[in-house]
């Protein structure tokens, strides 16, 4: 068997076990899905679940048993957290499936389609536009042209002829070639980088990184603050009265549950988990509407994008082509009379066989046209983005095919009026033409126009109510595309894109110019692709949040760049690989439910984040002017079970989950700190009331005045905290209201109930008239809050 017919036969069966046997195969050691392991480890050991393993073990050791509630929440929160990103993690295994890119490789001489991941060393496999390079490879057969973007961050192209090295990451523009496998796994290029592109860039999370840094704070302070809680309760606690044995037991046991209340109260438990769990829980509904996430913090940015760039085709149409006539060009530049309409259908069936082409216009101009041979081939030119237009050379002569504008550079005007008279009904209009000559793959010398073929691009139904849900969400929609801008703009106008009649073509436009025009204009036309990219580059400097939708090679760039990315099933390899969202049913309408998705997570952490912080916050506070006052703080671990379950707990979760469309707008913890901030110190003045009434005026059992500042503050704290979760949850719906009434109800009743088990004592005359006080107070305090400061509150 001669070296051609070995790789036209490609590797045996024998051959292919071999290298799985030998584990030869491309399977590549990143993944974008956690392991379960990491899982269940980034959830239990977490620096706050370690600090109250102690504070539990240390309660244990005195028999404080009903002071480990804390631990049941922590448990609690710990678990719904694994059980959901589990959940989470399944359905993207689930939906990655489907959306596997697939690769058709030579075995035993035969062509078949395999899983990217059954790909051995030394395999010969197919690729042509659109097709993402999987593994590294050498050309064996045919030309192609890639772009290495993904690994350089140069967008030129490469054309890679046989013997040329293929690196995986990098995708084909143009072409058609059989490679040969030569690594696989983490042997490829691309494994080696530092920064792994090779899917798709991973965005950062506000939320997180914004809590991440603020735990950190509290994790510094809260050991330091925890162990002189215990120093102060030890040295203030009265004891004098019982024998020295039992004084230091007592003491001890005394100052670690004041510890103890301190610093779970410090911990902002759940908050960490919630988070994870939201995000966890907005893949799973998703899903749903087949939408596969393939970066889970991506869902986050969504909630700031206020600018949706997007491809004509496949988006606004439905991406279905196909030919409605052609004619003769009607003001030629030379004469055409040699031409009639049975040659140019056999030139245009002829460049359709030569031409290997798989966009929607090459496959509507074969079934218009047919892809017979009804010339001798010499060479072709597949379609470029940056040229727009096919090339054949035939014996008899060289023809192109592609944009009017782009063909005829120096005589457009000559058929502008014909182009723009069918592109101003919304038509796709290409132009064939014969050239004098062809060199580097680009036409040269005289061009003689023939005729012009006009194409229908269908209008999704669905185009004009998703255009108009963007619009009622303050987003606005940019048009950018490859076609003609009139064709675009009219495409446009009528799926209801905002300043759709005001388009420009940046047919010859230079780079410098594109910041202007990317800021002024909704509707591009003629854009390249590096253009694509340079348009949201500009919107971004200008501090635009930009999702882009796409799902051709065209795209990639801009898909990359953009702030977060959307692509169509049907796409691509690369586009797929490249974008953080797939859409797996190609329903152009699914994209505002994915942004509302988005908006919510972020919305809805900001109003449950200020629940969980107001408690940490005004704890930090309190702890510390209580240490400077000589004071010891007053809750036990138990007596905060209401406030954390009933109040923080169990609303944070309905708030999280509740649907929200509101635009997120300004800094995470900024909005978070100006909520939070007011509610605490509110809470801190009520607090400190208590302190300033006992030692002013004392109770009447003053021996039970520890009990009492304990029972006041408690019942005060907690009141306070309800007006926190009153604001929060502003504007009130029946969802709101009910979570307020429940949180009202339950801790009510709770500590009615199980008094003796929150340690509350009976409230004398005075006790009780203080309460009142305080509650009256704390609500008049919110009341004129709301009031003066209203731009704070949601």
């Amino acid at each position: 068997m001669t070296k051609i017919q070995k790789q036209q036969f490609g590797l045996t069966i024998e051959e292919v076990n071999q290298r799985i046997s030998e584990q030869k195969v491309n399977i590549s050691t990143k993944s974008n899905l956690k392991t379960p392991w990491k899982i269940i480890s980034s959830n239990i050991f977490t620096y706050f679940n370690m600090l109250l393993a102690i504070i539990a073990a240390l309660l244990l050791s005195i028999g404080s048993y009903k002071n480990l509630w804390f631990m049941v929440i922590a448990i609690i929160n710990t678990l719904i957290g694994i059980v959901q990103e589990f959940k989470a993690r399944k359905t993207i295994k689930d939906l990655s499936l489907i959306s596997d890119s697939k690769v058709n490789v030579v075995r035993q001489g035969l062509e078949l389609e395999i899983n990217v991941n059954n790909v051995v060393l030394d395999d010969i496999y197919k690729l042509q536009a659109g097709r993402q390079i999987i593994t590294d490879s050498i050309v064996i057969d045919g030309a192609i042209t890639v772009n290495e973007a993904n690994l350089t961050g140069e967008s030129d192209s490469i054309t890679k002829e046989i013997g040329d090295q293929l690196l995986s990451g990098s995708f084909v523009v143009s072409g058609e070639a059989y490679a040969r496998v030569s690594a696989v796994g983490k042997d490829n290029y691309i494994e080696t980088l530092q920064n792994k592109v090779k899917t798709l860039s991973k965005p950062k999370s506000v939320i997180l990184n914004s809590l991440r840094s603020l735990l950190k704070i509290i994790g510094i302070i809260i050991l330091p603050l925890g162990l002189m809680t215990f120093y102060n309760a030890y040295l203030r606690s009265a004891y004098d009265y019982l024998p020295d044995f039992i004084q230091d037991s007592a003491l001890y046991q005394e100052a670690l549950i004041s510890m103890a209340g301190s610093m779970v109260a410090m911990v902002p438990s759940g908050l960490f988990l919630l988070t994870t769990m939201t995000f966890a829980t907005s893949v799973i509904k998703l899903a749903k509407h087949k939408t596969l996430v393939q970066e889970l913090f991506s869902i986050e940015t969504l909630a700031r994008v206020d600018t949706l760039c997007l491809d004509k085709t496949g988006t606004i149409t439905d991406g279905t082509m196909n030919v409605d006539f052609f004619e003769m060009v009607e003001n030629p530049i030379y004469d055409i009379d040699d031409y009639h309409e049975k040659e140019i259908k056999n030139i245009i069936s002829s460049m359709n066989h030569a031409l290997n082409d798989q966009n929607q216009t090459s496959l509507a101009l074969r079934e218009f046209f047919g892809a017979k041979k009804k010339f001798n081939i010499v060479q072709s030119v597949d379609f470029d983005s940056m040229n727009k237009y096919s090339i054949v050379e035939f014996e008899g002569g060289i023809y192109v095919l592609g944009a009017p504008e782009m063909i005829l550079t120096k005589h457009y005007s000559k058929i502008k009026k014909q182009v723009e008279r069918h592109a101003s009904q919304g038509k796709r209009v290409l132009l064939l033409a014969q050239s004098e000559k062809i060199k580097d793959d680009k036409i040269y010398g005289k061009v003689r126009p023939i005729a012009v073929i006009i194409l229908n691009d269908n209008i999704r139904e669905s185009a004009i109510k998703t255009i108009n849900e963007f619009n009622e969400s303050n987003i606005n929609v940019k048009v950018i595309s490859g076609d003609n801008a009139m064709t675009v703009s009219e495409v446009a106008k009528r799926a209801g894109v905002i300043d759709a009649d005001k388009y420009i073509s940046l047919d010859g436009i230079k780079d410098e110019e594109l910041e202007d025009i990317a800021l002024n204009y909704n509707i591009f036309g003629r854009v390249t692709p590096n253009q694509k990219k340079l348009l949201i580059m500009h919107m971004q400097a200008h501090e635009h949040k930009v999702c882009m939708v796409g799902d051709g090679v065209n795209d990639i760039l801009a898909l990359k760049q953009a702030d977060t990315s959307v692509s169509l099933a049907s796409g691509t390899d690369a586009s797929r690989n490249i974008s953080h969202f797939v859409l797996l049913d190609d329903n152009f309408a699914t994209i505002p439910t994915v942004v509302k998705e988005g908006r919510q997570i972020v919305s809805n952490m900001e109003k449950a984040s200020v629940l969980y912080l107001v408690k940490t916050l005004y704890t930090v506070i309190l702890t510390f002017i209580l240490l400077m006052t000589d004071n010891i703080y007053p809750f036990q671990p138990i007596q905060l079970f209401v406030i954390e379950t009933f109040i923080i707990g169990i609303p944070s979760f309905i708030i999280a989950l509740e649907p929200n469309n509101k635009q997120f707008k300004g800094h995470f913890l900024v909005n978070v700190f100006k909520n939070v901030l007011p509610g605490s110190l509110i809470i801190i003045a009520n607090l400190l009331g208590v302190y300033i009434f006992a030692s002013a005026f004392q109770f009447e059992v003053p021996e039970n005045a520890s009990q009492m500042i304990s029972t006041v503050g408690i019942l005060a704290a907690t009141f306070a905290y309800w007006l926190v979760l009153v604001n929060v949850s502003s504007p009130l719906n029946k969802l709101r209201t009910l979570v307020i009434a429940f949180a009202l109800i339950t801790s009510t009743l709770s500590f009615v109930i199980f008094s003796d088990i929150f340690g509350l004592y009976p409230l004398d005359t005075s006790s009780f008239l203080l309460l009142l006080l305080l509650m009256e107070t704390t609500y008049i305090a919110f009341s004129i809050y709301r009031r003066s400061l209203i731009k704070f509150w949601p």
